[in-house]
Order: C-alpha cells, then structure tokens, then sequence
C-alpha cells in the first residue's frame, strides 16, 4: 500500500457474529445532525464523534484461521490491515493469543487490540507468551464505542506513521545502494585507470631502460673499436686529454705508452687477414688483461696500442710495459688457434708528462719516438724516454734520449 494513503482497514476476529454487528455500527457511524450535536453538548458536555470522512474498511472473521487467511490474502495484493481486534476465546479453534501469534507472523506491522470479558489470563501472562510489544492493547468488554473509536484511529495514523517511517527508511536505503553501486563502479573505474596507470608507467620505464641500454650500446660502439673493444682512437683521445689536463692542473704523474705488433704485416702475408685480424684481438686480449682498473688502452690504428696510465711515475710504467711485453710474448700467439706455434711479439715506447710535454699529442708523440727507438733496437723490446742529463730540469734539457728497459738477454728476434 502506498505510504501516502491513509490505511483505515480494520479486521474484527472474533466467534460472535453479533460483536461482527456492533463494531460494525462504530465504524460506519454516521455524524448525528448539527443542531442535536450542538445539544448534546450544551447538555452533558460530550465530545463531538470521529469525522466520519475518515471511513474505516471493515472486515470480520469468526475464528483464528479465517483472520489468518485473510491477512495472507490482504499481504499478497498489498492492502494490509492495519488494526486487528481479536477476541481471547474463540472455542473451538485457537485462541486470541495463538491466533495473534499468526497473524504477527504473516504481518509484523499489524496492530492488535485484545478483546475480552475475562481477567483469568492476566497482562504479565499475556506479556510472557507474546513478549514485550507496543502493538498490542487491551479493550475490556463490554467495550465503550468511543473507546473503540479512538483505539482504532490512533492505531491507523501510528500504522500510517510507522509505515511512511519505514517506507522512508527503505527509500534512503535504496539511495545509499544506488550510491554505494555507484561509488564501487566509480571505484572500479579507478582502479582499473590506476591499473592502466600503472601498466603506462612500467612501460615507459621499461622503454626508458631500454632507450637507456640502446643509448649505452651506441655510445659504447660509438667509443670502441669493433675488433678489439678498445677504445677507438677518438674515444681514447679524448680521455687522454682530460687525465692529461687533470695531472697538469694536480701535479701529478701521468705515462703514455705506444705499443706496436712486430712483423705484422708478414703474419697478413703469409696466413691472410683474417688470422692477422685473430692476431690483433689476441694482442687486446693480453694487454686488457695486464692492466690496472684506472688504465686505459685504445686501437691507436692497424696493428698499433696506445695505453694511459695515470698517477704512474716512468719506472713503474717501464716496468709495467715490460710485464705486458713478455705477457704477449708467451700468450698471444697460442690465442690464435688458427695456426699451430705462431709467436707474436711486440715493441713498446714509454714516456711521462714530467719530460715537458705541453699537449697529450705531444705526450703521445715522445712515447712514439721511444717506440720507434724500440723497432730500431732489434722489436720485441720496450724503450723509455729518459734525460740525456740526469738530476737537470727537463725545461732546460735540448734533447732527450731514450732507455732500453728490456735485457737483452730476455728478448730474442722477432719471427
């Protein structure tokens, strides 16, 4: 029943059908004429009736299973009584509380009056068996009608007002479950955005880690030489001028090394270029391997090495050169797998920033006069650029010459 009419529907359960009669004529009382109202309140002071353009709908049954089958059919076309007044005694079916404790199964909200002209089942008994309730009254027989008018009328505005009560309560609870699905579906939109979030920024950081890694590998081929995985001789140039700038502008020490593979061009003559090529790589090999982490070593070009040792003073680049040389000279030949007992040997000139040099060009160039000093002393040897004049300032030394680092006795022919 919609919240916004009044229910007036009245139910009578009770097994005298002259009772039917007289609740009957309560409910359907008609206003008495005007002037014989107005006397008899002149007279006896009586409250006007009920305004009869509030109808009540009356129905009546004469025993507990009839109500019952009633309220059933009144709840499934949802027209639902609102008030309910059943008498105690009711032989031979139930009683007025059985038949209560029915109806309040089938309709919770129905109102009861409780009719009887008996006192042998007390209001603590009656309160036991039904429990604690506000929707049930007691009316004692014989009834009053105005009594029973009144009962009944507070009773429908009390249903009426708990119903709109509760149909209110279900209207908000509708709109907080259209809320709450709609916060979820927003909710679910969120999360999947902040999933389509997530999954955006792991690929952008995936692309970045890869542009990273691309951006690496072009500046490490842009940077090394593609035979050996030395520094090309760009690379190392450039690198050689900032160290070179660094131990002018810190003092310190700084040797360049220039190493040559002897007789390379026979090795390209007699076994062709891709051993020469084998030869080369196992000549990096060896001087990779010989380094310390802060050295650096570039394909100056063809067969050619120039090494960067810095903070080294001249003795300890000599003495790292010939360590280099003999590492070479025992390793590199059997690394090229392609031809049984080949030999490879190499000639190597050191020099240091302390002899004047005012460019790394001009470093590199000592060291490749040291070199060629080396070449002229028999190759697979190492020669060091020296004073010509011990204990004098390089500045003021005309000429250098060059030292043989290498014994004789430890070098042998080149093949």
């Amino acid at each position: 029943m919609p919240t916004d009419i009044p229910n007036r529907r009245i139910l009578v359960v009770d097994d005298n059908l002259s009772i039917h009669n007289d609740f009957r004529r309560i409910f359907h009382h008609e206003r008495e004429p005007k002037d014989l109202a107005e006397a008899r309140v002149a007279l006896f002071g009586a409250s006007p009736s009920i305004d009869p353009h509030e109808p009540f709908e009356v129905d009546c049954a004469d025993q507990g299973r009839t109500a019952l089958a009633l309220v059933e059919a009144a709840d499934k076309v949802g027209r639902p009584y609102a008030v309910a007044f059943v008498d105690m005694r009711m032989p031979p079916g139930w009683d007025g509380l059985e038949t209560i404790e029915h109806l309040w199964k089938v309709d919770g909200t129905l109102q009861v009056v409780v009719c009887s002209a008996y006192s042998d089942q007390p209001w603590e008994e009656i309160r036991n068996r039904i429990g604690r309730t506000d929707k049930l009254l007691i009316l004692q027989k014989p009834f009053n009608s105005i009594e029973v008018l009144q009962q009944a009328t507070a009773l429908c505005r009390k249903w009426n007002s708990t119903n709109k009560a509760v149909g209110r309560l279900n209207e908000l609870s509708l709109l907080a479950d259209e809320r709450a699905m709609e916060l979820q579906h927003a909710n679910r939109q969120l999360t999947e955005m902040n999933g389509a979030l997530m999954r955006t920024v792991a690929d952008l950081e995936a692309a970045q880690a890869e542009i990273l890694r691309q951006n690496g590998e072009l500046e490490r081929l842009a940077s090394r030489d593609p035979l050996t995985g030395c520094l090309n001789r760009r690379a190392f140039y450039a690198l050689f001028e900032k160290a070179f700038a660094e131990s002018r502008d810190q003092g310190s020490e700084l040797c360049c090394l220039m190493v040559d593979i002897d007789h390379f061009k026979r090795v390209n003559d007699r076994y062709g270029h891709a051993v020469g090529d084998h030869a080369i790589q196992a000549v990096a090999h060896c001087l990779h391997a010989g380094l310390r982490l802060a050295d650096m070593v570039g394909r100056y070009g063809g067969e050619e090495f120039s090494l960067m040792f810095p903070r080294t003073t001249l003795a300890e680049a000599s003495e790292l050169a010939e360590r280099l040389r003999i590492r070479i000279r025992a390793e590199a030949g059997s690394r090229v797998r392609m031809v049984d007992g080949l030999v490879l040997t190499v000639s190597i000139g050191v020099s240091a920033i302390t002899f004047g040099a005012r460019t790394p060009l001009e470093l590199i160039d000592q060291a490749d006069k040291a070199l060629y000093a080396a070449k002229e002393g028999g190759r697979n040897c190492v020669m060091a650029l020296d004073l010509l004049v011990p204990g004098l300032n390089p500045a003021e030394q005309l000429e250098l010459q060059v030292r043989r680092v290498t014994p004789r006795s430890s070098s042998s022919t080149a093949r």
